[in-house]
């Protein structure tokens, strides 16, 4: 007799649990719709929450995903994670428009920081990376190449006020054949080993 209370408490206790995380009246779990092959709302116990398409009971397809920690993503997914074009609006204010795959920022996308400064251009891995254009918010600019969220290979930098760099970048400094050309429209040209000329 004893054990047969026991096991009842047990299978209570698994059927409670299961019903806060899948049933559609606890709040978690599939909540309406369709969340194994069409469209369907999705609710997390830490707060995140989908809609959009699904496929095989993962995301698949165009959806919005709000993040507890106030992240916002629409686009689209593969598998559950974010693939093609889409939209992160961050909780700090920064803004990413572009393609991703899986779940990072690669291929081409814009970002708008929440200072103002931007950036247009190719991505790898969530960083900076091929060519693209980056405007600061004090009115610096940098066109160019990137490696790694670093100014990498050619390009140039024009300064707020007028004066300029074009040649070649390693690693965020100014190093190999470059031309510095002054507000009153001297120029420096020669070759440049972390931020100083060497050789003109």
């Amino acid at each position: 007799m004893k054990y047969i209370l026991t096991l009842i408490l047990v299978l209570l206790t698994i059927s409670i649990q299961a019903q806060d995380y899948d049933e559609p009246g606890s709040g978690y779990g599939c909540i309406s719709g369709d969340c194994e092959d069409g469209l369907g709302k999705y609710v997390w116990k830490n707060g995140d929450y989908y809609y959009g398409a699904w496929r095989e009971g993962k995301m698949h397809g165009k959806g919005t995903h709000y993040k507890g920690n106030g992240n916002i993503y629409t686009g689209f997914y593969r598998n559950n994670k974010k693939n093609g074009q889409g939209k992160l609006v961050m909780s700090n204010g920064d803004i990413y428009t572009g393609e991703f795959v899986d779940n990072m920022a690669e291929g081409y996308g814009v970002i708008i920081y929440s200072n103002k400064t931007t950036y247009k251009g190719n991505w790898k891995g969530n960083k900076k990376h091929g060519k693209g254009t980056w405007k600061h918010f004090s009115g610096d600019m940098y066109i160019g190449e990137y490696q790694n969220n670093l100014r990498h290979g050619k390009g140039r930098f024009v300064y707020k006020n007028g004066e300029s760099y074009n040649g070649m970048w390693s690693y965020g400094a100014m190093e190999g054949q470059g031309t510095y050309t002054y507000q009153d429209g001297t120029q420096q040209s020669g070759i440049w080993e972390n931020g100083e000329i060497v050789k003109q």
